[in-house]
């Protein structure tokens, strides 16, 4: 998270964080504003002096503090004012305002860009809500019929997307779907619920570069707000639409949503959403090397921020001036705002503070942890206790049992009596051995599914693609060939149909494809049935390297090696059992992976004298190599060769790396089970697999198999 904050505001993502953050100060207005024509803090402070009731006193320095953070943007003296309501809610126990006044703290922090500080009472206000409505059934609402629980919920999604923690994001944004399909649903038909959803959809899709997602849900959010005609909704999906297309170089439909969200915006007296759009319209001269037009409306949207508090929007208006000067060599007017972005940017990024909300986090999680470990302390001490009592129980009976029997029996039944526990310990300890193994294995076998799973999905993706294009442009030939059919243009509609002939071909050609890997995923996942059947060795070794390859990237976009194959094609099919040997092949692919990244020891920069070798750079390296071979057997024979350009393996510990349970990686990141598995497999198969190591050269795998064994 601290990475996250640090990189909150540099030039590749400044523009995405301010973009969120006016949305969400948007949302907040959308939610709240009706409050704002209700009077002006003088007046509400005089109402607070002759207020004589506790609830009239706590109620009011609420609505003081609200009014300083949303109307005179004085967000420090709003703060006061709530904390005061908190205070005097926690004195006279009136828990429901208690509630909602820290609600408003964190929004305000929020407003302040104080994410650390937020987060710490947005976590603390939602356990409690969560509590008081588990054990007493409570729910809070205030406001327009709002329930207190999903907007507290909603807080800490806007605050983790903008600390970088997208999971999390994600994660509330299901709970706030949740706490609105289980209990305000039914109760309410309100659009503001379902347009909010909407919204945090496709900003957390977004973020999670989730981009058709995204894409729909901020559709449907603008569909929605089209239709009620509510001007803050139409003001803010316009907003937010046209970011989406402002970012994927749709400029006129940027344009146009921009232009629409302006006069929406102004019914309602959202300035700051007039001001980003001004921006975005800026921003969008610009890009199509209108200067003029370009300084016009950001130097209108800065005329409009001397009257607000929006650092955001002011952070987004100082670059953009800042570039539209070096755009037009005025170097001096460029240098003045980048320092004006550099010094607001500054003050806006407090890494000390997201330390303290860190660490109450991890202290929360911990505290469960104690609490969990206590009551697991607590329950084998009982268990200790019944075991104590039953073995002096135990104990009495042989003592007794020994005192009767002692003059005749005493060596025989000791002797049978330990022979016999004996026993039963071995076999305990054998069934729980072979128990032990068979989850291991299982486990092993269902680890590389999951290692598959990400490159399926990738594989799969691309006929995907190739079936919707294909299936867009047919749709769109048959409506040009009813057109030609409607004009008699009986040949030119011939030819269409020939097109769309052919498109259909290609549909179902990639529409068989996705089906393969469908069924090779489903081969892989199911138990093996022990039954050979012909296979292309060349195509499964092929198959597995992509599909490896693909769910490693996907675990890890730095990871890039470069493979090397070289398919010996008169292999043809042999007999083997696919799912089997393919299991051996992405054991040994995810092993070179594993080693290639990782350079000689003596390749690492330092040459055979001992002086720094600038020149050096490892490529890290994977080749792939089938070849028919003789055999003994007379039938002949097939190679697979797996090489790696890693450190290789030990001489001291080479012979070992077949044995069950023996790994070299570090704890918790292998079971040992992999290579032992790959060669039970290949034995079954007839087959032989060794390692041949040039040690710090990389190491190679070779499997050889009989191309007749029935």
């Amino acid at each position: 998270m601290n990475a996250a904050l640090s990189r909150l505001f540099t030039s590749h993502q400044s523009k995405a964080v301010i973009r969120k953050t006016v949305a969400f100060i948007a949302l907040l207005f959308v939610s709240f504003f009706p409050f704002a024509q209700k009077g002006n803090a003088d007046s509400l402070i005089q109402l607070l002096h002759k207020e004589t009731t506790d609830t009239g006193r706590i109620r009011k320095l609420i609505d003081v503090g609200r009014l300083f953070d949303l109307n005179l943007s004085k967000s420090d003296s709003g703060l006061v004012y709530l904390q005061r309501a908190v205070d005097l809610s926690v004195q006279t126990g009136n828990t429901k305002l208690e509630v909602e006044a820290i609600f408003y703290m964190a929004s305000s922090l929020i407003h302040a860009a104080n994410y650390p500080q937020a987060l710490i009472l947005s976590l603390q206000n939602l356990k409690k809500l969560e509590v008081l409505k588990r054990e007493k059934n409570l729910t809070f609402i205030f406001g327009k019929n709002r329930d207190l629980l999903f907007y507290q919920t909603r807080l800490l999604v806007f605050i983790y997307s903008n600390i970088g923690d997208h999971k999390k994001q994600l994660e509330y944004v299901k709970r706030m779907q949740s706490i609105y399909y289980t209990s305000i649903a039914r109760d309410t038909g309100l659009n503001e619920y379902v347009f909010t959803i909407y919204f945090n959809l496709g900003n957390t899709y977004a973020d999670l570069k989730m981009m058709d997602s995204s894409l729909h849900y901020r559709q449907l959010l603008y569909a929605g707000a089209s239709k009620t005609q509510e001007p803050q909704w139409i003001a803010l999906s316009s907003n937010t639409l046209g970011d989406y297309y402002n970012e994927h170089n749709k400029l006129d439909t940027a344009m146009m949503l921009f232009r629409k969200c302006i006069p929406a915006a102004q019914k309602v007296g959202r300035t700051d959403l007039v001001v980003s759009s001004e921006l975005n319209i800026g921003s969008i001269f610009r890009k199509m090397n209108m200067r003029d037009s370009a300084f016009f409306y950001t130097k209108l949207a800065m005329q409009r921020l001397s009257l607000l508090n929006n650092p955001s929007n002011l952070l987004n208006a100082y670059k953009q001036l800042s570039d539209l000067y070096k755009d037009n060599r005025q170097y001096d007017s460029a240098y003045t705002y980048s320092q004006n972005f550099v010094v607001l940017k500054d003050s806006l990024q407090d890494l000390t503070k997201l330390s303290e909300a860190q660490n109450f986090v991890l202290n929360q999680t911990l505290l469960a942890q104690q609490v969990e470990q206590a009551k697991k302390e607590a329950r084998q001490q009982a268990n200790t206790r019944v075991k104590l009592y039953a073995l002096a129980g135990v104990i009495v009976f042989v003592l007794l049992a020994a005192f009767l029997l002692m003059r005749n029996l005493r060596v025989k039944r000791a002797a049978n009596i330990l022979l016999t526990r004996q026993k039963e310990e071995i076999q305990n300890s054998l069934s729980a051995l072979k128990d032990a193994q068979s989850q291991l294995v299982q486990s092993e076998k269902m680890a590389s599914l999951g290692e598959l799973t990400a490159g399926i999905a990738h594989e799969i993706q691309n006929p995907l693609n190739f079936v919707n294009n294909f299936s867009e442009v047919s749709k769109e030939l048959l409506e040009e060939m009813k057109t030609e059919l409607d004009n008699g243009n009986s040949e030119d509609a011939k030819e269409i149909a020939i097109d769309v002939i052919h498109n259909l071909e290609k549909i179902n050609h990639h529409g068989k494809r996705a089906d393969a890997i469908v069924k090779g995923m489903l081969q892989h996942s199911q138990s093996s049935s022990g039954k050979k059947e012909p296979t292309d060795i060349n195509a499964l070794a092929d198959e597995y390297l992509r599909l490896a390859y693909h769910g490693l990237r996907a675990k890890d976009k730095s990871f890039n090696v470069t493979l090397k194959t070289d398919f010996d094609e008169s292999i043809g099919n042999i007999n083997i059992i696919p799912q089997d040997i393919g299991r051996v092949l992405l054991n040994l692919y995810n092993n070179a992976f594993y080693a290639a990244p990782l350079p000689p020891p003596e390749k690492n920069g330092i040459n055979s004298g001992g002086i720094l070798d600038t020149t050096y750079k490892h490529e890290p390296t994977v080749w792939i190599r089938t070849k028919r071979i003789g055999t003994p057997l007379g039938d002949g024979g097939l190679c697979i060769s797996v090489r790696d350009n890693g450190p290789g393996i030990p001489a001291n510990i080479i012979d070992k790396i077949f044995q069950p349970f023996f790994t070299t990686k570090p704890t918790g990141q292998g079971t040992g089970l992999g290579l032992s598995l790959a060669y039970d497999i290949v034995k079954a198969h007839g087959g032989e697999i060794k390692v041949e190591n040039g040690e710090n050269e990389g190491v190679v795998f070779i499997i050889e198999l009989p191309l007749n064994k029935f």
